[in-house]
């Protein structure tokens, strides 16, 4: 951790040394107190935690069109150390990247360092703000940008085992593109090959599709399709064939309240035969699945938390700003499988479950703001019979610093 500090010193110092301005320093404190009672049993007492993530950026801006960022990261649970004298190695480095703009005086952004990478609603590839570490990636992305159109090409490492022929390795590379139609929509084709020499998941993936997203009037919507298919590394007999497609819709009605309405459905597809040639069930790569399956986690990991059956989200929410810089949002969730669950008793069923969110956000000012959530989750047949028969809850207060 010492060493780290350092180097970041030392690029600081070296900064002001070669800009003739310094450089904007971002600095983000997260606490988030968990009282957690997600494990579909009322004979065990609720836990409760305090999680906190502490992120301190430099943005360098020494000549025209380069730009370098560094971020380093603490991530940690309050009270996990050993005593109150002593520490753990939670300091990490999350981001740290240069980009070129304008690369050779044409139309071309180069980035390339250790970097937040998201795309689109971040169903494929994102972020994960929610998490109090995040998602980082090491590698590369040259953008094309030409009036409304821009396209990213990148090359990212997931893992790297520095073992002969690439073995354990797993690469990410792609392109994703944004075509602006007019002021309110936008056209989002991508394609993203995913080489994975890990144990875990010996695949050739191949995902294609398209983003859609556009409002008219108090009309919002947003599209989505993706196609998956390759084969596994130690079967080529065993090929991908998996569709997700997501459709939500919304409106955000003309008051001083600001009331809003949100309906829509996620579909992921399900493996129903898993000793036939073909794998069905769609993998979520490096999404943002908090976003979408409920904000209590339980489909986090697809396809493993769905037992490789695929999952069918039918949601709605409403919310609304009764007050100014305070908002409410409540999300109901009705979740199934794609295909058939077997019971012990030989009867087959569908359902996970149904979980509502209950969200308020308060921004106190610019810098300082307040979120407080509670989750409810009530078992289907599925959950009842692999991870408990009683429903769960979840409450959380976070307060989010950022300068």
């Amino acid at each position: 951790m010492k060493k780290l500090f350092a180097v970041i010193a030392l690029l600081f110092i070296g900064g002001l040394t070669v800009a003739q301005n310094l450089p904007a320093i971002s600095a983000e404190i997260r606490p988030r107190f968990n009282i957690d009672n997600r494990d579909f049993n009322s004979n065990t007492k609720s836990h409760s935690y305090t999680e906190m993530r502490s992120r301190l950026g430099a943005d360098f801006n020494a000549f025209e069109n380069l730009n370098m960022f560094v971020q380093v990261q603490d991530s940690r649970i309050w009270g996990t150390e050993p005593s109150t004298l002593t520490n753990t190695s939670n300091v990490d480095l999350h981001q740290a990247y240069f980009q070129l703009s304008d690369f050779f005086k044409l139309p071309l952004d180069l980035k390339v360092g250790r970097m937040e990478v998201k795309y689109g609603p971040e169903r494929l590839i994102g972020a994960v703000g929610w998490s109090n570490v995040g998602r980082s990636f090491d590698g590369a992305i040259l953008k094309y940008k030409r009036n409304n159109f821009t396209i990213d090409f990148f090359a990212l490492k997931e893992a790297e085992s520095m073992q002969l022929n690439d073995t354990l390795d797993a690469s990410v590379y792609g392109a994703y593109s944004n075509v602006k139609v007019g002021e309110s929509y936008s056209i989002q084709p991508f394609v993203i090959y995913y080489n994975s020499e890990k144990a875990s998941y010996p695949f050739e993936n191949i995902t294609a599709g398209l983003y859609v997203t556009g409002k008219s009037g108090g009309f919002f919507h947003e599209t989505e399709f993706a196609y998956q298919t390759g084969k596994r590394k130690d079967n080529v007999d065993l090929k991908l064939n998996a569709l997700m497609a997501a459709l939500n819709l919304g409106y955000n009605f003309d008051a001083k309240v600001k009331p809003y309405v949100k309906a829509g459905v996620d579909y992921l597809s399900g493996d129903n035969d898993p000793t036939d040639n073909k794998v069905k069930v769609f993998n979520t790569l490096f999404a943002t699945n908090h976003k979408y399956y409920g904000y209590m986690d339980y489909f986090i990991n697809i396809p493993a938390d769905t037992y490789g059956l695929g999952l069918m989200d039918i949601h709605a929410s409403v919310g609304l700003t009764p007050f100014e810089n305070f908002g409410i949002d409540v999300k109901g969730h009705l979740f199934n499988s794609a295909e058939d669950f077997v019971l012990i008793n030989g009867s087959t069923t569908k359902s996970f479950g149904t979980e509502i969110d209950i969200t308020l956000k308060y921004k106190y000012n610019k810098a300082v703001g307040f979120e407080a959530g509670l989750g409810f989750f009530s078992p289907g047949d599925i959950f009842k019979e692999t991870r408990g028969p009683d429903s769960s809850t979840w409450f959380y207060l976070m307060s989010v610093v950022a300068l």
